[in-house]
C-alpha cells in the first residue's frame, strides 16, 4: 500500500483514527460493513455499521482479529466474528453456508479524521481475498456467534505439492531427471588410498 505525503502528513496529525471495512460477496448481494456503530458513506459507497450497542438486545458485535502484513514465503488470513447474531441471520448463514465459501471479500482500511468524522483520502484495499466457510456456535439462547476466515488469495500457493519425495515422484515431477534416483536409498562410499 503506498501513501503520498500528503497522506503521510495526515497521518502523523494528533487526533486520527483508523478503521477497517469489509466487503463481502454474499449470494444475497453485496453486503459492505465495519465493526463500528453507524454508517458511512465513503468512495460512493454506503458502509453499514453492525455493531450498535443502542439496538434491543444488545446488537450485533462484530471482531477483526489484527490484519498482518504478508512476509515472504506465508500467506496471511483474517479473522471475523460476529456474536450477538439474531436466529434470522443464523439462519441465513445455515442455508447459504455452501455458497458462502469461496466468495470475494475485501479489507478496506481508512484514515479518519476524528474531529470531523471523515475519511479525506478514502479507502486502501490491503487486502483482497476470500471467504472460508462460516463456522455457526451457540450455547442456548445466550451465546451465538458466526466465524468466517478471510483468506489470502495467495492462501492455496503456500500449500506444498501433493507428490512424494522418491525417485519416481521425482520423475513424474520431472520424467528426464535422473538425479533423485538414489533417494531413500542408503549409500556407503569407501576410499582406498
Amino acid at each position: 500500500m503506498t501513501v503520498s505525503a500528503e497522506e503521510l502528513a495526515f497521518l502523523r496529525r494528533p487526533h486520527v483514527a483508523r478503521a477497517w471495512f469489509a466487503e463481502l460477496h454474499l449470494p444475497s448481494g453485496i453486503s459492505r460493513v465495519h465493526p463500528g456503530v453507524g454508517n458511512f458513506i465513503i468512495d460512493g459507497h454506503e458502509w453499514r455499521g453492525v455493531s450498535d450497542p443502542m439496538a434491543h438486545g444488545g446488537g450485533q458485535l462484530v471482531y477483526i482479529n489484527a490484519v498482518e502484513d504478508p512476509r515472504f514465503g506465508q500467506a496471511v488470513s483474517v479473522e471475523i466474528v460476529i456474536s450477538g447474531a439474531n436466529r434470522d441471520f443464523i439462519r441465513y448463514i445455515h442455508e447459504n453456508a455452501g455458497s458462502i465459501e469461496g466468495v470475494a471479500a475485501n479489507l478496506y482500511w481508512a484514515a479518519f479524521d476524528a474531529d470531523s468524522g471523515t475519511a479525506p483520502f478514502g479507502m486502501h484495499k490491503p487486502f483482497p481475498g476470500l471467504l472460508s466457510a462460516p463456522a455457526i456456535q451457540w450455547e442456548g439462547s445466550g451465546v451465538r456467534t458466526v466465524g468466517f476466515t478471510i483468506e489470502s488469495v495467495w492462501l492455496s500457493q503456500d500449500d506444498p505439492y501433493g507428490g512424494t519425495w522418491s525417485y519416481t515422484g521425482q520423475l513424474k515431477r520431472f520424467p528426464d531427471d535422473e538425479g533423485g534416483e538414489f533417494i531413500g536409498i542408503k549409500v556407503n562410499e569407501t576410499i582406498d588410498l
